[in-house]
């Protein structure tokens, strides 16, 4: 018979602790003083906001991704779809702003208007590089725009209508962005190339990534200059293809979409995709709730790690399978599982965040980003369009083990399990519409920066240093609480 004992202790959840108030030299949480800069993973860019939008179905495509990466936060691609939708999903972010674009659209010469808008349509820019002949060698003979486009019919020629490049303002290798910005202003022009002494084209840049850069100055970019995103992976065979397909698409991080980042699923992914493979791109794993399955995770070679077991709103792990650790002791155990580390494994918390003064807690518990879910599902960015009921716009929200996700996942062959056999551990609602997701991250910002000014803490590193908490006992329901004041 086991000799483990059957209870190993307590756990808190985040209404079961307060941050306890410290004398604070912070003269406002808005002066400047506060950093909230966070890392994400080992091996990929710091952000900003230490906030993730998660990787659900009901929650991040790539319209979420890129108003999470300029705002400043980051945004992992839900997984429930085919290899070549996710990788086109994080193309569509990567290609949102960049310092200069080194793969601009081209088309041949003989292309149309019509083939042109085409184009335009999938690659989201404002202009395409015309060349010659059937492929592009650097080389290229003039440049359109929709402006061009107007000039024509759809089946006129694009040699027709472009600027052809004896015409076309350029600027030399070495030229700044802020310099070909001013070149621009010059010339009255809204896109400039980048060509070398012998006519190939190296790049082009825009007015309007300039304007994203002066409109999101603490946008997460990468090395680049384009905007953050991971995508989010599974643990079957075909997922490591498709992990090969989003790095090639050069996607920050991958991440391990499993319940139970304790299971040697991850051990054997990771070595596969590492070593087997060797993918050079950050991989983040979890989910786990206690000391040595943060410790396993980081073991397994892991570069970061998803705290919690069964917090999430429309998580119903804790009452189907009666597991999961309260979210605050979960993060607390991935701290002290790193506490001895050199480089310590960054710790995301996972689900339970409902207010913004969880994320305070999260952190000041040991965590350095949160992830969230249902709080960003009813905003503008979230896939899904709006519908009413009893005259209020809402938008669906459901956990990823739910019985609706289930069945996603087995019309894509995601997954080996029959329906039959299958037992739901998530739920499908509805939350109200929330309109952009900016106002959720400014509202979670805010209670961050007032945590930590409370807290005397400048850094997100003194905030998980500094932050300490007092138990509430026995906190009372809502209706008690209006029950005592009527």
């Amino acid at each position: 018979m086991s000799t483990q004992p059957k209870i190993i202790g307590e756990g808190l959840a985040f209404d079961d602790v307060l941050l306890v108030p410290q004398r604070s030299s912070i003269r406002s949480r808005f002066s400047g003083e506060i950093d909230t800069t966070a890392r994400v993973a080992l091996g990929a860019p710091s952000i900003h906001i230490p906030v993730i939008s998660a990787n659900m179905d009901t929650v991040t495509g790539w319209k979420m991704a890129t108003s999470m990466a300029l705002l400043g936060g980051f945004g992992v691609i839900h997984r429930f779809m085919s290899t070549a939708e996710e990788v086109s999903e994080v193309r569509r972010v990567k290609e949102r702003m960049r310092v200069i674009e080194e793969h601009p659209p081209v088309i041949p010469g003989h292309a149309t208007i019509h083939d042109a808008r085409l184009m335009l349509k999938q690659r989201e820019r404002g202009y395409v590089i015309v060349h010659a002949g059937e492929s592009f060698d650097g080389s290229f003979i003039g440049i359109a725009t929709p402006r061009d486009f107007d000039a024509g019919r759809p089946d006129t020629p694009l040699t027709e209508v472009m600027t052809p490049f004896e015409r076309v303002h350029r600027v030399a290798p070495g030229t700044s962005l802020e310099e070909a910005v001013a070149a621009m202003r010059q010339h009255r022009v809204e896109k400039i190339p980048m060509v070398d002494a012998n006519g190939r084209l190296l790049g082009v840049y825009t007015t309007k990534d300039h304007e994203y850069y002066q409109h999101y100055p603490n946008a997460s970019l990468d090395g680049k200059g384009r905007l953050l995103v991971a995508a989010a992976i599974g643990v079957q065979e075909g997922d490591i293809e498709r992990a090969l397909a989003l790095a090639a698409a050069e996607v920050d991080v991958l991440v391990l979409d499993i319940a139970h980042g304790e299971l040697d699923y991850t051990q054997e992914i990771l070595r596969r995709l590492k070593v087997v493979e060797g993918l050079k791109t950050p991989i983040i794993a979890g989910n786990v709730a206690t000391v040595d399955g943060a410790k396993y995770v980081r073991d397994s070679g892991a570069d970061g790690v998803k705290v919690g077991v069964g917090p999430g709103y429309v998580c119903e792990t804790r009452d189907v399978a009666g597991v999961g650790v309260p979210q605050v002791t979960a993060i607390m155990n991935a701290a002290e599982a790193y506490k001895n580390d050199s480089v310590r494994l960054p710790i995301i918390a996972d689900g339970g965040i409902r207010k913004p003064g969880d994320m305070a807690k999260a952190i000041g518990a040991g965590a350095d980003t949160i992830m969230i879910g249902s709080l960003l599902a009813g905003t503008e960015e979230s896939p899904g369009e709006p519908v009413e009921q009893d005259g209020i716009l809402k938008k669906m929200v459901r956990g990823m083990a739910s019985a609706t996700a289930f069945e996603k996942r087995l019309a894509l062959g995601a997954t080996t399990t029959s329906l039959e056999d299958y037992v739901p551990e998530g739920r499908t609602t509805f939350t109200p519409y929330k309109g952009k997701a900016s106002k959720v991250v400014k509202k979670l910002r805010g209670g961050l920066l007032s945590g930590m000014s409370y807290s005397n803490a400048r850094t997100i590193e003194e905030m998980q240093e500094r932050a300490q908490f007092v138990i509430v006992k026995n906190p009372m329901m809502p209706e008690q609480r209006r029950s005592l004041q009527s």
